[in-house]
């Protein structure tokens, strides 16, 4: 009786032993393959859904980085109009001229061939006195009273300009130019670079 309660029971042990945990196992091979092919389509529809998500993230970080440079070449460009047009300040590298006319020997002309000296030179921002001087900007008067846009100006004129310093400073000091104008009309004018430059009187 012993021996046939241990056989039993050692027979038992086996079979239990030898039944897997996998909850796969016992089944068909057929069956196994189609679970395989199932994980495997899975898988793919996986792979496309992370693939796309990517590039829908690097469409929009590319769409963010056009728009963020279509608007600050927009605000260049609008700077740009509202500083030539007169309706902005602008500060940067420029001349600061001084024209003495103790006498009032300087004609509205001379002024006048300084600041078309200086606009052909490359000037981006002029201000005689406390006018801001645009591209309708007239200087008139007789010498002593000269007036730009009907505002009178009083000397010495101090002539802020903005723009590549060598070429204004060449242009205003070449021989027969406006240096050589204004000694020959009675004043002097003195010209000198600098760094920075406030051109900050606006048109209305």
């Amino acid at each position: 009786m012993l021996a046939l309660v241990l056989g039993f029971a050692l027979t038992v042990q086996i079979r239990s032993t030898d039944e897997p945990d996998n909850p796969v196992a016992g089944q068909r091979e057929e069956d196994l393959v189609l679970i395989l092919d199932e994980i495997d389509d899975r898988e793919e529809v996986l792979r496309r859904q992370i693939a796309d998500t990517r590039q829908t993230l690097d469409d929009l970080t590319n769409g963010q980085e056009q728009s963020d440079t279509a608007v600050a070449e927009a605000q260049a460009r609008a700077e740009a109009i509202g500083v030539l047009n007169g309706t902005l300040p602008a500060r940067g590298p420029g001349l600061r001229i001084s024209v003495q006319d103790d006498d009032g020997t300087v004609p509205a002309a001379v002024l006048l061939d300084a600041i078309q000296e200086l606009r052909g030179a490359g000037a981006e921002a002029i201000q005689v006195d406390d006018v801001r001087v645009v591209v309708s900007s007239a200087v008139t008067g007789s010498p002593g009273s000269l007036r730009i846009d009907g505002t009178l100006l009083e000397a010495p004129y101090e002539i802020h300009v903005i723009g590549p310093t060598a070429a204004m400073e060449v242009a205003l000091n070449v021989a027969g130019g406006v240096v050589d104008d204004v000694r020959r009309a009675g004043g002097t004018a003195r010209v000198t670079r600098a760094q920075t430059v406030s051109v900050d009187a606006l048109v209305d």
